[in-house]
Order: C-alpha cells, then sequence, then structure tokens
C-alpha cells in the first residue's frame, strides 16, 4: 500500500495539470459530501487540501450515506447545502427524475473527455467517477469447486445455504436483481424471473452494507457472495483465505455518479471538483487505495496493486450496466416486493 506522503505527492502532481480556467473561487465554503471512515480521512486530509491548493476553492466535507445526502437536498428546496451530488447511479437517477441535476457542462470538465466507454451519461446527465466493481467471492477453506460463472450460485450444490446477499436497500443487491432477469428472463426489467430464481437461492443470509458481507466470510457463516473487490482484497491483506473472480458473464459494479445540484451556488465549484476528482493522477491514487478501478482511461495503476485489480484498461468492457433513469419508476414496488417475498 502506498505511503501517505507518496499519495501526497501523487495527488499535488495531477492537480498542477489542472487547467487554469478551472480556479474558480467560491464565495462560500464548498460542501463535499463524502462517505465516512478511510474515505472522510482521505478527502479531509488529503483531497480537499490539494483540490484548494489546485483552484482557491476553499472547501470542507459532510460525512453521510447517498440517502443522507438525498435527504438533505430534497430538504433544502431552492437552496441545496450541496452543489455537487455523490452517490451509487441508481440513486441519482431518482434525484435526477425529480428535477434536482442539470446537465454538466463539459467545457468545463476536460478530464470527462478521457473516461472509459458508458461513465458520461447521456445528454451530460451526470457521470460515473468511481467504480467499484462486483465479483463473485468465496472462502477458499470453504469451497471445493470455485465458481467461474454467476450461474454457479444455483448450479453449484455445495453453495446451497451457504450464499450471501445484499438487502434491496443496497444497490448491490438492485444490481443481482436485475443480473438474474437478464441472465434467466427476458432481460435486466424480467422483475417476476428475477425474484422466481432469487428465491430458489433461499435460504440465504443479507448484508445491509459490503463490511457486513466481509464480516460473514470472515466469520464462516456464508462461503460465497457477490462483494466487491475493495473489500475482498482488503481481507486479502488480513490474512484471509479468500477469493475473487470475474465471471465469465461478467462482473457488475458500484458506480459513483456525480451531478450537478440545480438549486447550488457554488455551480463552477461543482465542475472543478469533478474535473478534479476524474484527474488519471487522482484516480490511480484511488485505485491504490480504495482498489477501484481508475474511470479516467490514462490512469496508470501501481505495479504493486495492478496485478490484483482484473477490471482496468481494456477490461473495462466486461462490467454489466443496467439503465436506471427509467428504473426508478418502479424502484419502490420492487423494494416492497423484495421485504414483503424476500425478506
Amino acid at each position: 500500500m502506498i505511503t501517505r506522503r507518496q499519495l501526497m505527492a501523487g495527488i499535488g502532481a495531477s492537480a498542477a495539470l489542472l487547467p487554469l480556467a478551472n480556479r474558480v473561487h467560491a464565495q462560500s465554503p464548498f460542501v463535499i459530501p463524502t462517505y465516512g471512515g478511510t474515505w472522510a480521512k482521505l478527502w479531509e486530509e488529503t483531497l480537499v487540501p490539494e483540490f484548494t491548493a489546485a483552484t482557491g476553492i476553499k472547501s470542507q466535507i459532510d460525512v453521510g450515506l447517498g440517502k443522507d445526502f438525498v435527504s438533505k437536498i430534497r430538504a433544502g428546496g431552492t437552496a441545496s447545502p450541496y452543489s455537487v451530488f455523490m452517490g451509487n447511479e441508481n440513486i441519482a437517477a431518482t434525484l435526477r427524475a425529480e428535477g434536482f441535476f442539470e446537465p454538466l457542462d463539459l467545457s468545463k470538465i476536460p478530464n470527462a473527455a478521457n473516461l472509459h466507454e458508458g461513465l458520461l451519461n447521456a445528454g451530460n446527465n451526470g457521470l460515473r467517477g468511481i467504480v467499484s466493481p462486483i465479483g463473485l467471492a468465496w472462502r477458499t477453506d470453504m469451497v471445493e469447486t470455485p465458481p467461474k460463472s454467476w450461474t454457479d450460485l444455483w448450479e453449484n450444490s455445495e453453495f446451497a445455504g451457504r450464499i450471501g446477499l445484499y438487502q434491496i436497500g443496497n444497490t448491490g443487491a438492485q444490481l443481482f436483481l436485475r443480473l438474474a432477469g437478464k441472465l434467466f428472463g427476458k432481460g435486466d426489467t424480467d422483475i417476476d424471473t428475477a425474484f422466481a430464481k432469487i428465491k430458489e437461492l433461499q435460504p440465504f443470509t443479507q448484508a445491509s452494507w459490503s463490511g457486513e458481507v466481509a464480516t460473514a466470510l470472515m466469520r464462516g457463516d456464508i462461503a460465497i457472495a457477490p462483494v466487491d473487490w475493495t473489500e475482498i482484497l482488503t481481507l486479502q491483506d488480513k490474512g484471509a483465505p479468500v477469493q475473487i473472480i470475474v465471471p465469465s458473464e461478467g462482473v457488475l459494479s458500484y458506480e459513483q455518479s456525480f451531478n450537478i445540484v440545480k438549486t447550488g451556488d457554488n455551480k463552477d465549484a461543482a465542475h472543478a471538483y469533478i474535473n478534479f476528482l476524474i484527474d488519471p493522477k487522482v484516480q490511480s491514487k484511488l485505485a491504490d487505495v480504495f482498489y477501484v478501478a481508475p474511470a479516467n482511461r490514462k490512469s496508470v495503476v501501481s505495479e504493486k496493486v495492478s496485478p490484483r485489480l482484473p477490471i482496468q484498461g481494456d477490461q473495462m468492457s466486461k462490467i454489466i450496466r443496467f439503465e436506471w433513469d427509467s428504473y426508478v419508476k418502479i424502484a419502490a414496488e420492487v423494494a416492497d416486493r423484495w421485504n414483503r417475498e424476500i425478506g
């Protein structure tokens, strides 16, 4: 793992490459929503200071979850506390449908030209700037026949009763549900088929977030689960007997969507921040810290981490993506059905 000094140096070098035109000054502190734990630490100690040094924009973080950011934007009415939104794309789609976002001005985000295919939304309505692939992970000391395909969850009898899945409130569950429809039904919105297939996997352990999946694997409560590379490589760093693969059909992915909030008052700062975050060197450092796949095609992952990240560069094409803007119309119904039928 890189040292903090190396991280600071790399990001500082990247910040120097930001166009002078993006060195805007916000009239009030620019509020950056981000997650807790290691995320908040990196943002507060490194990213925010470097962003401010590069642009002159005084910033502060607000720590929470995607649902917290949604609530604050809604509650803000015509005066949102944020000018930029960060959250999984399915969550962003909900706010987008409610009219809280406006298209990106790509002239202010030159780094967007180097995003991998599929990461810039249609009509420039947001972009996915942090990509966390989800594969199939298992306990190597509890599984005799390692999985090769998503369908092995159904076809390999040794997984029966030993599977971990996300609760429907987690984006991972919605991704997996739509994957089941794609694999076994008429498509990713074939919800009836998806529910029928997921019921075939019962009983299984449900987790509300990736850390709970990791804990369940560590305890041996489950033997296999869809989970992101970040959690599994972190467990491997601790010596846990776990492995993860890219299933033959491809991987799912948590994709952090960045959008301009229509009711925010620091939109120039928001554009500058998004441009900074998807800078190739910043993306490379995020890969080193969080084991995420760089969104920028010009990013280079360190020699130490690169062999452990199969989804990067040209392999980004193996990410299975779904369209969320229309899915929001049935999202509440799907969640209610999951809670009633799956529990």
